[in-house]
């Protein structure tokens, strides 16, 4: 993608929908050094495997035939300085919110001005890559519905965004400075779209600021209180998928909910340990026959990993974790949801229930629901032109 920004938009500044010049961010471009992108080449050359003596396939971990097919496109095929150029086409900014920077990816086109912006929010192991095949296609909408401008922000912690230098920040915390970014930018409306955490800091934004969020819309929900006698037969495959969930699929997050910095240590060390926790992650929560690959490339698997370990953000983002968990109710926003809300539910999703089983807050103002026939955890990844129809055709309802 061509970027959509003008020598002159960037001296001037920002102009948006409610027509008044506002705070400029720093532009910014991805540029590691060589000799940290040689650092990991070299980590991969001397990549000590443990000694498996017979194949285990998925169950008790990362597929390790996967894995260093995997390792080997790594260090053979993928190039990091092509995928650096073609990343920098985008429009990449910074701007600080209370004294640390927050990353974001802007998409731009004048003809959207009129209208208000849609914040796009990752969760973990993601980034804003997730969002970068879809964000495109709301920018110039679908064939019943104009598009919009869309705001891709690195969560604080996250790849380019600076590492929290003090505790507690939440997705509480979170949602409040991303908030405070998009009034630093001059939005006085804005809408907002999260999956995984970036669903829990969309729902504070609007339970918090009412006035500034026109719409919220997620593809991971909370549940009600699951009973297992359930008839319907969607509800069992959710309530089987997200039992097996918490049977054998969670213990990353008691990890990282209440010990991130002893993992840290060995991710941040091996790019290939960081890579085996993030793939098993991307296998197991995405809809796919068999092979990941048939919906989400290994280029954008590995480049996904390598902005983590390049910024040295691996115990920077998983400590939302941690953090999140400490959170108490005088943390979690007490407001009701009173904004339009809109909830795709992509079925093979452990965190997207069906609309029966959702917490009751979050849809007592759903104006809008729609039930994909596929799609995982990474919905805008695994199915970025249905993705993308959900989302401009929700906020095009509003």
């Amino acid at each position: 993608m061509t970027s959509l920004l003008t020598s002159s938009f960037l001296i001037t500044g920002f102009k948006n929908f409610n027509n008044k010049i506002n705070f400029k961010p720093d532009p910014f471009r991805i540029n590691f050094n060589k000799n940290r992108v040689e650092e990991l080449y070299k980590k991969l050359n001397s990549v000590e495997w443990p000694l498996i003596s017979f194949q285990t396939n998925w169950e008790s971990g990362t597929n390790d035939e996967i894995l260093k097919d995997l390792v080997n496109y790594w260090r053979n095929d993928y190039d990091w300085y092509k995928v650096q150029k073609e990343l920098n086409k985008l429009d990449h900014f910074k701007i600080k919110i209370d004294g640390e920077k927050i990353h974001f990816v802007w998409y731009r086109n004048k003809k959207n001005d009129n209208k208000f912006p849609i914040l796009l929010l990752h969760g973990w192991p993601s980034s804003f890559l997730e969002f970068k095949y879809v964000s495109p296609n709301i920018l110039k909408g679908n064939s019943k519905n104009s598009g919009f401008n869309v705001i891709v922000p690195s969560l604080p912690g996250f790849t380019f965004s600076d590492p929290p230098m003090k505790p507690g920040i939440n997705i509480g915390k979170i949602g409040e400075r991303f908030h405070l970014m998009m009034k630093s930018l001059g939005f006085k409306k804005y809408g907002v779209h999260g999956g995984d955490w970036g669903s829990s800091i969309a729902v504070e934004m609007s339970k918090k600021y009412p006035d500034s969020v026109v719409g919220l819309h997620y593809t991971s929900a909370s549940t009600k209180k699951i009973s297992s006698d359930k008839d319907d037969l969607k509800e069992k495959q959710f309530i089987n998928r997200y039992n097996e969930f918490q049977t054998s699929g969670r213990s990353y997050f008691d990890i990282q909910a209440t010990k991130p910095q002893t993992l840290a240590y060995a991710h941040q060390d091996s790019p290939v340990g960081f890579l085996a926790w993030v793939l098993e992650k991307y296998w197991s929560w995405s809809d796919h026959s068999g092979n990941l690959w048939d919906i989400i490339s290994k280029e954008d698997l590995l480049t996904n990993v390598m902005i983590y370990w390049l910024n040295k953000s691996v115990l920077s983002s998983s400590r939302i974790y941690f953090e999140t968990k400490k959170m108490t109710s005088i943390d979690w926003s007490s407001e009701d949801i009173i904004i339009p809300t809109g909830y795709s539910r992509f079925p093979n999703d452990f965190l997207s229930p069906p609309i029966s089983l959702v917490r009751s807050d979050l849809k007592s103002r759903l104006t809008y629901f729609n039930e994909l026939d596929v799609g995982g955890h990474f919905p805008a990844m695994e199915q970025p032109d249905l993705f993308s129809n959900e989302i401009i055709n929700f906020f095009s309802s509003l």
